[in-house]
Formats: structure tokens, C-alpha cells, sequence
């Protein structure tokens, strides 16, 4: 293993391992690529600078993505420790003057996106009118990626995160006023509902009638096509014409998680934003939705 002389000025490592934190966040060169607003040959070019400079390729291969190999994971985690800590203090300082808006960054299911957070953007607009929360829709992945905070159904296996399970998400099933048992269903594709697919096809005694990828779009096709689907409760609260089926064992509930890196707790904005979050996440228990009735 080489060893560089760390007495010089070292900008060039620090920029290449900004590239490697990306790469490692994303699983992917392309995407970082995007994320960094640059060519896939410069990422490339990063990382093998990078492993001149080590003596060893910082990434290994696996299941289609790009791991950090392990042992970069202390030099990695130390740099994402620092560069949390810098932009807290910039942020700490700009502060200061009331008129400087800061984006935060939130990436979670689309579903939760939609119907709880962006309705309840007025809040954090009047109590905290410096915050720009920036949406993402981000769903099982891990880590933070390149997002302040992330809302979760199950927290990161490692790294220095502070982890809040705070809610209950709900599901149920639900169809138009005008739909009986027989009639067609729709499901999300396998990739976000492969697991319950199997006990739906029992309890509606045929294969769906179609799949899609966002519960919105389900909801459109429920109304169109008179199909019945299974949906988030705080979803269905904003779908008026949809009853409530008697399938309480189809019925599911999921943890979810709001997660930041430790090194932003001090941050006055992500703490302003994460108990927002928290506080739209936990009331939607008193929310549950009066226009879905049982049917």
C-alpha cells in the first residue's frame, strides 16, 4: 500500500473523496456522475487517482453496485463526519441573518411526500421561514444518499446516524362505491409489493387487473377502470368516492424512520426540519380517513 505525505495540501483528496462518498451513497458512478454535475469519465477519473494515491481500487462490485471496499470505511465515514460537521457551522453562521433561505433536503416515499409533508408546508414556512425543504422520492434504500434527512420504513445497518422511529404507515384495502367482489384489482409493481401479492390474488380470486408504480396513478385507475387496490390510509383520506373493504388481514402497518447524520444534530435547520417531519408523521394517527368507509 502506498502512503501519501499527509504535510502537503491536500484539496485534490478531499475532492476526489467527496467523489467517492457520492459513489458510495449511490451505489453508482453514473448517478453520482449526475448528482455532481459531471461526466461519468471524470468519477472514473477520481477514483483512479484516488487508488494510486492508496494502493488499492476503492470500490468492489457487487449485486450490480458499487461497494466502498472496507477498508475505506473509517477514512470514508470520518470524511462524511467532517463535511456534516463544516456545513452545520456554515449554517450555524448564516443563521444569523433572517433573510437567507437554506435548502434542506427530504427524500422518502412519494405517498408521504404527497399527502402528508407537502400539505403540511405552511407550518415549517411560518415557524421556520428560512427553510426551503427540497423533495425527493426515495424508497428502500439505504443510508442518507445525498439527502439532509430521510424518511424510512427500516433504518441504515451501519454508520453514524441518529434514527427516529416515529409512525405508523397504514394500509388497507379500498375501491370505488360501485365495485363487488369479482371485479378487477390493481397493485404497485413487484419490486414495492412482490410480498403481498399472493395473499391479494387469494382474497380477490384472480391475478390484477394491472400494476403501476405510484399509488396516485392507482387511484386514478380505481376511479376509471372500477378497480379495487390496496392504499395507504393517509392516502386514501384524500380520495373521496373510495370505501373501505373488509380484508383485515390484508391490512398493513410499517415502521417509519426520520434519519439524519449525527453530525447535523446541532444544525438549527435540520432540527427545525426533522421535528416537523416527525410531528407530520406522528399526526397522521388522528387522521384516519372519515370519507373511506368501511364497506
Amino acid at each position: 500500500m502506498k502512503h501519501f505525505d499527509t504535510a502537503k495540501p491536500m484539496p485534490a483528496i478531499f475532492d476526489d473523496l467527496r467523489t467517492i462518498l457520492v459513489v458510495h451513497r449511490s451505489g453508482s458512478m453514473a448517478e453520482a456522475a449526475r448528482t455532481l454535475g459531471v461526466t461519468p469519465s471524470t468519477v472514473s477519473r477520481q477514483v483512479s487517482r484516488l487508488r494510486e494515491i492508496l494502493g488499492f481500487y476503492p470500490f468492489v462490485k457487487a449485486d450490480g453496485n458499487w461497494r466502498l471496499n472496507p477498508m475505506l470505511l473509517k477514512l470514508v465515514d470520518a470524511f462524511e463526519t467532517a463535511e456534516g460537521l463544516v456545513a452545520s457551522e456554515l449554517r450555524r453562521l448564516n443563521h444569523q441573518d433572517p433573510d437567507l433561505k437554506r435548502e434542506v433536503k427530504i427524500a422518502g416515499p412519494a405517498s408521504i411526500i404527497s399527502h402528508v409533508l407537502i400539505p403540511a408546508c405552511p407550518d415549517i414556512m411560518r415557524d421556520h421561514p428560512q427553510v426551503v425543504p427540497v423533495f425527493e422520492r426515495r424508497l428502500n434504500a439505504e443510508g442518507l444518499g445525498l439527502h439532509d434527512v430521510v424518511i424510512a420504513f427500516q433504518p441504515p445497518g451501519a454508520g453514524r446516524f441518529k434514527i427516529r422511529r416515529c409512525a405508523k404507515f397504514d394500509y388497507a384495502l379500498y375501491a370505488p362505491e360501485g365495485w363487488e367482489k369479482g371485479d378487477g384489482w390493481i397493485t404497485l409493481i413487484d419490486k414495492f409489493a412482490a410480498d403481498h401479492t399472493a395473499d391479494a390474488e387469494r382474497f380477490f380470486g384472480r391475478a390484477p387487473s394491472l400494476k403501476t408504480d405510484s399509488f396516485d396513478q392507482a387511484i386514478r385507475a380505481m376511479h376509471r377502470l372500477n378497480l379495487a387496490g390496496a392504499l395507504p390510509l393517509a392516502v386514501a383520506q384524500n380520495a373521496p368516492g373510495l370505501k373501505r373493504l373488509e380484508a383485515r388481514n390484508l391490512e398493513v402497518s410499517r415502521d417509519l424512520f426520520v434519519i439524519h447524520h449525527e453530525s447535523r444534530s446541532s444544525d438549527p435547520d435540520i432540527r427545525a426540519t426533522v421535528n416537523w417531519v416527525m410531528q407530520c408523521l406522528e399526526g397522521m394517527t388522528d387522521s384516519n380517513p372519515a370519507s373511506a368507509k368501511d364497506g
